[in-house]
């Protein structure tokens, strides 16, 4: 198992000899991709629970496999003759302990390295031959009827990164034993889908079905569809309840394709609106309630994150469903049945429509898709977002990388304020792609740079000849790794310093304090935000999605299915300026991953930790595991100001505050037109001035309302001020209105109204400055329509517009302001269109 690596490699540090576990396992991405297979064979799940026994030095090779035979006969009571192993070819020492179990020649099957020799994916790592227990499904309608139920792996070897081999100093043991296969074995049933787990699940889709007066199916096996809908349910809820949200990106994006795949299938079922969320209380019947106690405690926010994803999909799916229908009823391609790449592309990339679901359709359809084409075009896109955003960022990272093969290990002093001011050695150097600038590794290295969240520090490094650097950037290219980007502050002595930008030369650190500062502040009071957000919302649903820590500000990302009440931001703001105004002091302690998150401790989804963590404590307010850097005093928190709260994404809100100086600040600003809107108001104090609008406003809509009778009664008035100037087109009488420029384009409107239903005869040409407007009354008028006049009258006027049979608006290029104006520019334009 891959959290066990360090212990395989140092089994001296692994807090104990050996071990037994049960996980969560998905697989739906990299090297162990099983989500094309769901539902179409009897043993494939993006989502299962794996049972694994190990040991670190505690017991050998044979006795693993002493142990597993035994658990297997004595304790399962599986029958031997419907089982037999694999060993890796050439390992001599595991075919002999099978035999000295008992088990004949043809009992046990000789396998290369690509069946019996494990890895930890592609890279470097502890690794070692494995032997495999199959058992015998008997099943006629499988082409192999061998089922994979227990992997036994001999950790003996270390593959570095050019994949060279050695010998491990101390042999360890990993198996695994998929927990759905073995109760397939264990209740004599065909697949994995019929055990009684699935089966809860599967009996609650079918009543939905036959709620909504669907035809479900009795079948003791279900149908591919309901299988994937099964499996795929219970990925995406266990991945959300781990705090994982639907993106277009890593963790996010396997879960919406998760999502996406389940609807599709369900609608190959017949169901065309959302109802996972109905599908919930069987899954929760599907496992005990104190093995993942997550899926109670976060249950409203997983069914809220799953149907805000389904509502966005159906109309996307409806969408691409609509132009897939096209394209299969095209004469033209019933030859080929090849959906064109182009069409493909244009699914996924302008419509959201998953590449992998067109593939899937088009193959139930018989028809293909040139995938290399789609890729190809794919890729195009993804090179022309790179020419538009070109970074070096990226392989300068790449190169730093090489750094930790030279021991480029510098020690973070950054948590001692007291140190941040202090002497540091040049370890690395290496110049970027611009001009006077280079990436510098100083040991010890007081610039925070690590992540969680937290801007980088900033700062200067003042070289042994008396020239400053800024510090600008700060970034961790491995593990271990904490490089600066700096470039001079005189430009002019740049190529004399490079003499001291070298290898061994010493330089005076100096950290820009009061972005630090700022950061620390906002960095704790991210811990109270959650830590308040939990206590009065009174929900485990909220889980940590992601965070920025400014200098100046905040912004808290978070699982939470729906906005927060103003009153519930209120009681939040109130709780955290409490903790802030109490005088605790914030506490750093190191301590083992497991005893952390057992004492309490909240971790961070999105990040990823060692087995030792660091805690910071706020007493009886919070407690994290956190890299970052913090206050020491909490009241430096006070005041605390949340400045929004908005959604994100489906199922996860954002909220923006500010704490401490930066809060101050906030107010200050915030206050500073009060003064004069008092005035203005003519209030003495802040609290009278929101009676004082509320009266201005009402007197504003009373004058809005006469102002509209007024416009009325000016619409329906006779002629005013200018007579129509009088034209004709086609045989019909026309009547040019020139409208005052003090009114508006209501009135104009009004007023077309007024003319079409007082004078049907005619057709009224309206204009104001460069608007023109053409209405006429349709049951009076059949040869044209107003639209038609416009469009006429713009062939000579220059300007564009369009409308209605009635009604039709445009803009001129140049403004009429007058009789004259209309002589010399409309009139002319009406005789050509005559």
């Amino acid at each position: 198992m891959v959290p066990f690596k360090e212990y395989f490699l140092k089994p001296s540090t692994a807090p104990y000899k050996c071990a037994t576990s049960i996980q969560k396992c998905m697989r739906a991405g990299g090297k162990h991709n099983d989500l094309d297979n769901v539902g179409y064979t009897p043993r494939h799940h993006t989502f299962f629970e794996m049972m694994g026994n190990f040991s670190f030095g505690q017991y050998t090779k044979a006795e693993a496999i002493e142990y597993a035979w035994r658990f297997l006969l004595q304790e399962l009571k599986l029958p031997i003759h419907r089982l037999r192993v694999t060993v890796l070819e050439g390992d001599e020492e595991g075919y002999a302990l099978w035999k000295k179990q008992g088990l004949p020649d043809e009992m046990i099957v000789r396998c290369g390295p690509e069946d019996n020799f494990w890895t930890m994916g592609d890279g470097e790592g502890p690794c070692g031959p494995c032997t495999e227990i199959f058992w015998n499904t008997q099943d006629p309608t499988l082409e192999d009827p061998w089922l994979e139920i227990w992997n036994l792996v001999f950790m003996e070897k270390y593959r570095d990164a050019e994949g060279n081999l050695s010998d491990l100093p101390i042999p360890c043991i990993d198996t695994g034993m998929g927990l759905e296969r073995m109760l397939t074995v264990l209740q004599g049933k065909q697949n994995n889908f019929q055990v009684d787990q699935f089966k809860v699940v599967i009996d609650g889709l079918r009543d939905i079905l036959k709620e909504r007066g669907l035809k479900g199916s009795d079948s003791v096996d279900p149908s591919p569809q309901e299988k994937i809908v099964a499996d795929h349910f219970r990925a995406m809820c266990f991945l959300i309840g781990d705090g994982v949200v639907p993106s277009n990106v890593g963790r996010g994006y396997v879960l919406r394709r998760i999502i996406r795949r389940a609807l599709r299938s369900a609608r190959q079922l017949g169901i065309h609106e959302p109802f996972l969320s109905n599908l919930y209380p069987s899954l929760l019947k599907s496992f005990p309630s104190d093995l993942y106690p997550e899926l109670n405690s976060r249950a409203s926010s997983i069914c809220s994150i799953i149907t805000n994803e389904e509502t966005s999909f159906l109309a996307t799916l409806d969408r691409g469903m609509t132009l897939l229908e096209g394209v299969f009823s095209q004469p033209d391609l019933q030859q080929t049945k090849e959906i064109p790449s182009d069409v493909a592309f244009q699914l996924y990339d302008t419509y959201g429509f998953p590449f992998d679901l067109t593939l899937i359709i088009a193959k139930e359809r018989g028809w293909t898709v040139d995938i290399e084409a789609v890729e190809k075009l794919q890729e195009r896109q993804r090179m022309a977002g790179r020419e538009s955003w070109k970074s070096d960022k990226v392989t300068d990272i790449a190169k730093l990388s090489e750094w930790r093969h030279f021991g480029v290990q510098p020690q973070f002093t950054g948590y001692d304020h007291s140190l941040l001011h202090q002497e540091s050695e040049i370890m690395a150097v290496q110049p970027t792609n611009k001009a006077n600038e280079y990436y510098l590794a100083i040991n010890p290295c007081p610039f925070y740079g690590l992540g969680g969240g937290q801007v980088p520090d900033q700062g200067t490094l003042t070289l042994a000849n008396g020239s400053q650097w800024r510090v600008t950037d700060v970034i961790q290219p491995y593990e271990g790794g904490i490089v600066l980007r700096v470039s001079p502050v005189d430009k002019e002595r740049a190529k004399e310093d490079t003499e001291y930008l070298q290898q061994g030369h010493l330089v005076r650190t100096e950290v820009d304090m009061q972005r630090r500062q700022g950061a620390e502040v906002h960095h704790t009071a991210t811990h109270l935000l959650n830590a308040g957000l939990r206590k009065v919302l009174k929900s485990q649903d909220i889980v940590q999605a992601g965070s920025t820590v400014e200098p100046n500000k905040l912004r808290f990302d978070f699982t939470y299915g729906k906005p927060l009440k103003p009153d519930e931001i209120k009681q939040v703001e109130n709780w955290v300026n409490t903790i802030a105004q109490s005088g605790a002091k914030t506490s750093v302690e190191h301590m083992k991953l497991t005893d952390a998150i057992d004492s309490g401790a909240v971790a961070a989804f999105t990040e990823k930790y060692g087995e030792v963590v660091r805690v910071v404590n706020v007493p009886g307010a919070s407690k994290e595991l956190c890299g970052g850097t913090h206050v020491d005093d909490v009241g430096k928190l006070y005041p605390f100001k949340i400045l929004n709260e908005t959604s994100v994404a489906a199922g996860t809100r954002r909220i923006e505050a500010v704490a401490g100086q930066s809060c101050i600040d906030w107010y200050r600003n915030a206050y500073g037109p009060i003064p004069d809107a008092l005035k203005l108001l003519r209030a003495n104090e802040t609290k009278d001035m929101v009676g004082k609008i509320e009266k201005i406003m009402q007197e504003v809509k009373d004058l809005q309302k006469r102002v509209e009778f007024v416009t009325e009664k000016l619409a329906s008035a006779g002629e005013i001020v200018n007579k129509p100037i009088g034209s004709k087109i086609k045989d019909l009488d026309v009547k040019i209105h020139l409208i005052d420029s003090d009114l508006d384009s209501q009135f104009m409107q009004k007023r077309a109204n007024v003319l079409k239903q007082s004078q049907p005869e005619s057709v009224h040409v309206l204009l104001k400055d460069n608007t023109i407007l053409v209405a006429l009354n349709g049951e009076n008028i059949k040869t044209e329509t107003a639209n038609s006049i416009l469009k006429q009258l713009l062939k000579h006027v220059k300007g564009g517009g369009g409308g209605q049979k009635e009604m039709a608006q445009g803009r001129l290029a140049e403004s009429i302001r007058d009789e004259q104006d209309i002589h010399s520019k409309i009139l002319p334009a009406f005789e050509k269109c005559a």
